[in-house]
């Protein structure tokens, strides 16, 4: 085993748990409430800033940790795995963006009943540039996992569950805002196990 390789499998483990533990907090920490909820309120919560500071962690750390996934199959993954991890990066690259957002922006906006309201009734959600960032995010992160999780499942590298709990994970993250917060914690976790098999791959 070279030490890209092990840093790799441990970024992606390290990733993984980062989301896992994301995961499990979010509803513990932060006033969800049933049904629906004011958005400026949760993200005044104190657990808001601490946990955006998780999420964004163990979004640089999958970064570093599917470079190295790539790296391991790129003589056999063909030009399909190649596409599917540069969407697949670009995606994280998007998502890490939308949790600067989250962790520098929000607070500040929520902070100010002159701009709460923003958050309050999804002015900012709805805007259409925001639209347009989020709706590119979510296709790119399909396309990616799509074409990656392929490239995964054919590999005789890497465990077949996890490109299956990869792909499934991925695809109840980004239906989740449209049915319930919840949802996407599901999805996160789901996601979060499919990296792991691949970390512990990376360094056995």
């Amino acid at each position: 085993m070279n030490v890209f390789e092990k840093l790799g499998g441990i970024a992606i483990i390290a990733g993984s748990l980062l989301l896992s533990a994301y995961a499990v907090l979010f509803p513990i920490l932060l006033p969800l409430g049933t049904g629906t909820f004011d958005y400026a309120e949760v993200v005044r919560s104190p657990g808001w800033v601490p946990l955006a500071l998780v999420a964004f962690a163990g979004v640089l750390a999958l970064l570093v940790g599917f470079y190295a996934v790539y790296a391991k199959m790129r003589s056999t993954a063909g030009v399909q795995g190649a596409v599917g991890f540069l969407f697949v990066e670009a995606a994280y690259l998007l998502q890490a963006c939308k949790v600067t957002w989250e962790l520098f922006l929000y607070p500040v906006i929520a902070r100010y009943p002159e701009t709460a309201f923003l958050l309050r009734d999804a002015i900012i959600k709805n805007d259409p540039a925001v639209l347009a960032f989020r709706i590119s995010a979510s296709v790119t992160i399909l396309i990616g996992i799509v074409l990656f999780c392929l490239s995964l499942y054919r590999s005789a590298i890497y465990p077949k569950p996890a490109a299956a709990l990869i792909f499934a994970g991925a695809l109840v993250y980004a239906l989740g805002p449209a049915i319930s917060v919840f949802v996407s914690i599901v999805g996160i976790f789901t996601f979060a196990v499919g990296c792991m098999l691949l970390g512990v791959r990376l360094l056995r």
